[in-house]
């Protein structure tokens, strides 16, 4: 069962996920190997089935239900989404969410709040997040659904 507790962990990975994939491309790291393994443990992708809808996506490549699709718009780099700059490369050094609510229902915890990104150059933006969180037959929790959207401004 899915516990109020695991949904502020499940979060806190994501948000320091960020952070981290950030820290390691401007340490010269292997951005897209790490990048791959926080997808593996933090996504659905090698198990089942993730919708993924990014912040910065439209078009033809709005959603990205491919590990390869999530892995291009986190890093960048693959000329088969020519417009993904690499969201997650910017760095982006503290990474919080608040306004939280959610819904848990046995295995699952359905998630709505906002993100927070402040990155090395003093920027913020914020973010509609929903989530669904799994936690899978391994015991691991992972997203099996992730959009993300800019508040909408009138």
């Amino acid at each position: 069962m899915f516990t109020e507790k695991m949904v502020h962990q499940s979060l806190q990975t994501w948000c320091d996920n960020v952070v981290a994939v950030g820290k390691v491309h401007a340490d010269g790291g292997d951005v897209r190997a790490f990048s791959e393994r926080v997808l593996s443990d933090n996504y659905d992708y090698d198990h089942g089935k993730v919708l993924f809808k990014p912040t910065l996506t439209f078009g033809a490549q709005t959603f990205r239900p491919t590990k390869a699709g999530a892995l291009s718009y986190f890093v960048g780099g693959d000329d088969d989404f020519p417009d993904d700059k690499g969201f997650k490369l910017k760095p982006w050094v503290k990474v919080w969410y608040n306004k939280l609510d959610y819904v848990l229902h046995g295995d699952l915890a359905v998630v709505q709040c906002n993100v927070h990104f402040i990155g090395s150059d003093d920027s913020h933006i914020f973010v509609n997040k929903s989530f669904v969180f799994k936690q899978c037959d391994d015991g691991k929790v992972r997203i099996v659904l992730h959009q993300s959207s800019l508040p909408y401004q009138p």
